[in-house]
């Protein structure tokens, strides 16, 4: 087949903690375009190191990963792995705290969040109290949830690795293309998009979109335009 010819060059999203698939890109899989692929999680709870190798996979070949918040560890991880095959990549309110250690925002936050992940093998802290703790740590209100879905989102929760914890290669955009898109939910975000920067990454900061920006036209425009400077 000639270049002409050719298929686009998929996109693979990754999700972050909440909903996983489509449902987690909203107005992205409104596109319908047969080059994006969401990844699904599987099991009770994502895992970056594996869910690193599945997002390679499902690129075949060369092509884009898109990650958002709690999904941008894995994304980082993917890029680190195979930098030959992403042609470019993109990091939304990244939950990359191991680039921005020292940082005032990312150290509070691991502060706030350090007590709550030493619960979670804690048979006496059921569902329901480790997510008002989780939401605590977030400075959020408890999720409204019936006990069921508070014991799936919890265990969720509590079988994924800190994110803090999992070491993150700070040049990663020396080697990949990278843009790092903020809202204005909270400063640690802010700090790993400085830290990303001061690598070469290109930080487009977007006011009053929150934790997700790609909820919103400016923001799936501005993924767009990146991956479209960087189709060759």
């Amino acid at each position: 087949m000639g270049l002409l010819n050719a298929p686009p060059a998929r996109t693979v999203f990754i999700h972050g903690r909440g909903r996983s698939g489509p449902e987690a890109w909203p107005l992205i899989a409104r596109l319908e375009r047969p080059d994006h692929v969401f990844l699904q999680r599987t099991g009770a709870a994502d895992q970056p190191e594996r869910d690193a190798d599945r997002a390679i996979e499902a690129l075949g070949g060369r092509g884009h990963v898109v990650g958002h918040s709690y999904g941008a560890v894995t994304a980082m991880l993917a890029a680190q792995r195979r930098p030959d095959v992403l042609r470019s990549l993109v990091l939304i309110e990244p939950a990359c705290y191991d680039l921005a250690r020292g940082g005032r925002g990312v150290e509070g936050h691991i502060s706030a969040m350090a007590p709550v992940f030493a619960l979670a093998d804690d048979p006496s802290v059921d569902g329901e109290d480790f997510l008002a703790r989780f939401a605590a740590g977030m400075g959020a209100l408890p999720p409204a949830l019936d006990s069921g879905t508070c014991e799936a989102v919890a265990t969720r929760i509590r079988t994924t690795p800190a994110p803090w914890e999992i070491d993150l290669r700070t040049d990663t955009p020396r080697l990949v293309p990278t843009l790092v898109i903020t809202g204005d939910s909270a400063p640690m975000y802010t700090e790993v998009a400085a830290a990303l920067e001061a690598q070469g990454a290109t930080h487009l900061a977007l006011p009053g979109t929150g934790h997700r920006p790609q909820d919103t036209d400016e923001g799936v425009a501005a993924i767009c335009r990146w991956q479209a400077e960087h189709s060759a």
